[in-house]
């Protein structure tokens, strides 16, 4: 399959319209891709068959938008598996029949009911084992859904809703959501809300920590802080945006498990790649999170993992474009010790008329 690397200014939508066999060579032409270059043993480990199972599984509406492999950076080599569907490969239809996961409802409503929202996604615990109970996540930034209510009644968490707008009505506001979710596999079945903070408020961080400490408190997280000096400050010493995770309990309280991300932004291999050298931001980012023991080295390992490219001859019909990016790094805490850190890498892909 001849190709060439996209250069820095190239923004591709992550669109599939295919049948439901040519979204399954889709994605193992994305994951192979990216363990082209032998990283898989590192990063990857021995997942694979049960991704690609999770993976037939979501096939429902249009195809699926894009996936997150998402990488821990510590033990075993494995990674979880993310599913996502935009609105638009959701509304453009037509549905698989016996797919969705049991949540074919839920993905009907959306797509014909719900004008809010940018788009559902699954979430495998693979590493775990097992796909059976999938989270699901509805993207809601700038576009917070219409009936709250509906969404939860659809996932099975009926007594959601309330939880989730008390959590959310403790925000500050320099906070938004970017998404919210269920996770009826683990224990409690949490509610998982995803803050992005504004970047003057982020900078006010930076200066001063007490703050963020301040606004936790305040948004109902009341575990110890003992590890958030080092992890909030390996991130906030980077270029990067801030986003804080939640869980939300079934008594109404927040859980003691916090994640903090660096969202990083960059949609380019090619710009990517020289932010790994020594001295460059995600290197600085990383060799703290090394020396925090959250991480050994292979986070290098990312480097070759990542690909964006033109392909001239893909084998499938009119796929012109593939990417594999890493787009977060995320570190977490429970009960004020920290805990881990990963790597979400998205990949996806463009079809001819889709550069924009």
């Amino acid at each position: 399959m001849a190709s060439q690397e996209l250069g820095g200014s190239e923004v591709w939508r992550c669109q599939a319209r295919k049948s439901p066999d040519e979204l399954v060579m889709l994605y193992d032409m994305l994951y192979g891709l990216a363990v082209d270059e032998g990283c898989e043993p590192v990063l990857f480990g021995d997942c694979a068959p049960l991704a690609h199972e999770a993976l037939v599984r979501s096939l429902i509406g249009d195809g699926f938008s894009f996936v997150w492999f998402e990488i821990p950076l510590l033990g075993d080599a494995r990674f979880d598996l993310h599913v996502a569907y935009s609105r638009e490969c959701l509304e453009s239809g037509p549905f698989f029949p016996g797919a969705g996961n049991g949540y074919d409802e839920l993905f009907q409503w959306y797509a014909q009911d719900e004008t809010g929202g940018r788009g559902l996604a699954f979430a495998y615990d693979v590493s775990e084992g097992t796909i059976d109970r999938p989270a699901v996540h509805v993207n809601v930034s700038q576009a917070p859904l219409d009936n709250v209510d509906r969404f939860f009644e659809l996932t099975g968490c009926h007594n959601a809703a309330a939880r989730y707008r008390a959590f959310v009505g403790r925000l500050p506001k320099e906070w938004s959501v970017w998404y919210m979710g269920v996770h009826p596999g683990r224990p409690g079945a949490p509610v998982r809300v995803d803050c992005t903070v504004e970047p003057q408020r982020r900078s006010a961080y930076a200066t001063d920590l007490w703050l963020l400490e301040q606004d936790l408190r305040a948004c109902g997280f009341t575990a110890s802080l003992d590890a958030l000096p080092d992890l909030a400050s390996a991130l906030l010493a980077s270029p990067f945006m801030l986003e804080l995770q939640f869980d939300v309990l079934q008594d109404g309280a927040v859980g003691p498990t916090l994640g903090l991300s660096a969202a990083l932004g960059i949609r380019s291999a090619t710009r990517m790649r020289p932010l790994f050298n020594e001295g460059a931001p995600i290197a600085c980012l990383m060799n703290r999170v090394e020396r925090l023991g959250l991480a050994d080295s292979r986070w290098q390992s990312v480097r070759d993992a990542m690909y964006s490219l033109v392909l001239a001859d893909s084998g499938i019909g009119s796929l012109r474009a593939a990417y594999c990016l890493p787009t977060f790094v995320k570190l977490r805490m429970r009960d004020g010790r920290a805990l881990d850190a990963k790597f979400y890498l998205q990949a996806g892909c463009a079809y001819n008329g889709e550069q924009e």
